[in-house]
């Protein structure tokens, strides 16, 4: 509701405004009076209204001082003077405090509500074009960080960074990283085929670390975040551990369909060892497909270990033959697995069988045709062709001939599964890419529209405001807010060099609501102002004219 202060030293003038007006029928908060600017003061402090009806001649303190004060400690603030005097100093000192209205004595009721109305019309548009500014620059500050953040962790597992130039930049993008100890976390929300809720996976990804101090998230992939967790000692890091297992594991209860799996580092005391931690958590993690979900398993576990103690459904004979589960699971990786993971994953799968059934060339010939088919079966669905898949890696017939080993299927498995990754990823590079496009194609039509946000574009691509962010930078170097500021920069720098039209005017043309934010953008962007910038027209049509 806007607010109304009033300042008027006559009472009948001040009760006549006060009470022939139906203010709250207005949607206005009539919010304090005083006959004298003096006494005003300090209740306009408190207030703080959005307008200011004011009497010029008051005593100890007339209305163009209490202008003064106003338009110094609240600027956005509207003046509508009330004057029964006409001399033209007064409505000039007016003009130069910036007072929104000027109105002379005797003034109707009617009169003055009209102005108040027009008034409380522009202090909403106001407070509109404020708090989409504070949107954009959050959103923008958002895209920022997480830009950084995924700088800042390519440095971490790279091992091509030293610990001050990686503690430097993370000092300058406001993360103090600096502690005795550090573990390196792989969390990952795992859904079947049909759960299309990314929103819910991004909401418990990114929210995983909230208010655990000292624990750092980064993107990892679609489905999963890296948690860097810091500490005094090394119990400190494991109790920290602890609470970020207890956070995703109820996140995920809430949500019903989906499992977590977290792999964790070692603990380490050197920043520098992580690129190192990261390649032994990235390992442990591949193992994910095999092993019971909604825990967490320790780098340190040996494979062995957890590939027979902690399967839930160990993939015999009788799981491979009479229930899928080996179909399940291939399914699943060929879905979400990476070229990295491809040869572990076949290990693993050679591994959980047993060591008789590997042994038996029946077992492995049935073992083999199924995995096959089953990639076969997924090609098909991304619309490949699966015989080019076998030129490339063998033909089945002539592989299934000469199959005499365990090994001899293990390898064949392998490269097959690498290719049906690799044309997967194809397929999805394709589709980001035309998924680019159509944002692009969006972004560029409605540009102009001061409202258009990352929300709104997202919506329009069929993804969550956090994938798409992510696509986008990585797509095309640059985050959603500098494409958008660089497609209003253009448009502002063409108008302003091939019309006359004002500043204010090329704003709104430009997509900016707000002429003075749009001023602040253009000369961070440009290094002048719009006004400096189209005097560059000027000198050179000048130029142009005295060479004639």
């Amino acid at each position: 509701m806007i607010k109304l202060f009033l300042a008027e030293d006559e009472i009948a003038m001040r009760d006549g405004i006060k009470r022939h007006i139906h203010w709250a029928e207005e949607g206005i908060d009539f919010c304090g009076e005083a006959g004298d600017g003096e006494l005003a003061w300090p209740m306009i402090l408190e207030q703080k209204p959005d307008i200011v009806i004011t009497d010029i001649k008051m005593p100890f303190m007339d209305g163009l001082q209490l202008s003064r004060l106003i338009r110094r400690e609240l600027p956005d603030t509207r003046i509508i003077i009330l004057s029964g005097y006409s001399e033209f100093e007064y409505a000039q000192e007016a003009l130069r405090l910036g007072v929104s209205e000027y109105l002379l004595k005797p003034i109707m009721p009617k009169q003055l509500l009209e102005v108040v109305r027009k008034q409380a019309a522009a202090v909403e548009e106001e407070k509109k074009n404020r708090e989409m500014r504070i949107d954009w620059l959050q959103e923008e500050e958002r895209e920022k960080d997480e830009h950084n953040r995924r700088k800042l962790f390519r440095m971490l597992i790279s091992g091509d960074m030293a610990s001050h130039e990686i503690l430097e930049f993370a000092d300058s993008i406001g993360l103090q990283l600096g502690a005795p100890y550090y573990r390196l976390l792989l969390a990952f929300v795992l859904y079947d085929a049909d759960y299309r809720n990314q929103e819910r996976v991004d909401e418990i990804l990114q929210g995983i670390a909230d208010e655990v101090p000292g624990c750092f998230v980064f993107e990892h992939s679609v489905d999963s975040v890296a948690v860097l967790v810091t500490g005094k000692t090394p119990e400190d890091v494991e109790d920290k551990t602890q609470q970020l297992e207890g956070r995703i594991n109820g996140s995920v209860q809430e949500a019903k369909e989906l499992h977590f799996f977290m792999s964790a580092g070692r603990t380490v005391s050197h920043l520098s060892e992580i690129h190192t931690v990261y390649r032994e958590v990235y390992r442990t993690a591949s193992h994910r497909y095999f092993l019971t979900p909604d825990q967490m398993v320790t780098s340190e576990t040996p494979i062995s270990r957890l590939l027979t103690e902690n399967n839930p459904n160990p993939i015999n004979t009788d799981s491979a033959l009479q229930n899928g589960n080996l179909r399940s699971i291939w399914e699943n990786f060929m879905r979400t697995g990476t070229q990295q993971e491809t040869k572990d994953f076949v290990s693993d799968v050679f591994s959980s069988v047993g060591e008789d059934n590997v042994q038996s060339l029946l077992f492995l010939n049935y073992l083999t045709m199924d995995c096959y088919f089953t990639m076969v079966r997924f090609l098909k669905d991304l619309g490949k062709d699966p015989g080019e898949v076998n030129n490339a890696v063998g033909d089945i017939n002539a592989v299934m001939g000469a199959l005499k080993s365990a090994e001899d299927s293990e390898r064949y498995l392998t490269d097959y599964l690498q290719e049906v990754i690799r044309q997967r990823d194809s397929s999805t590079s394709r589709r980001n890419d035309q998924l680019i496009q159509t944002a692009t194609a969006y972004i560029d039509a409605h540009f102009t529209d001061g409202s258009l946000s990352l929300q709104e574009t997202a919506s329009a691509v069929g993804l969550s405001p956090n994938r798409f962010s992510t696509l986008f930078s990585h797509e095309l170097g640059m985050t959603f807010i500098e494409y958008l500021i660089n497609k209003r920069m253009e448009r502002a720098c063409e108008l302003l060099m091939t019309t006359d039209l004002k500043s204010f005017e090329v704003a709104y043309r430009s997509g900016y609501n707000d002429p003075h934010y749009f001023s602040a953008t253009f000369k961070k962007s440009m290094g002048m102002s719009p006004t400096e910038y189209r005097q560059r027209r000027e000198t050179k049509d000048t130029a142009g004219s005295s060479l004639s």
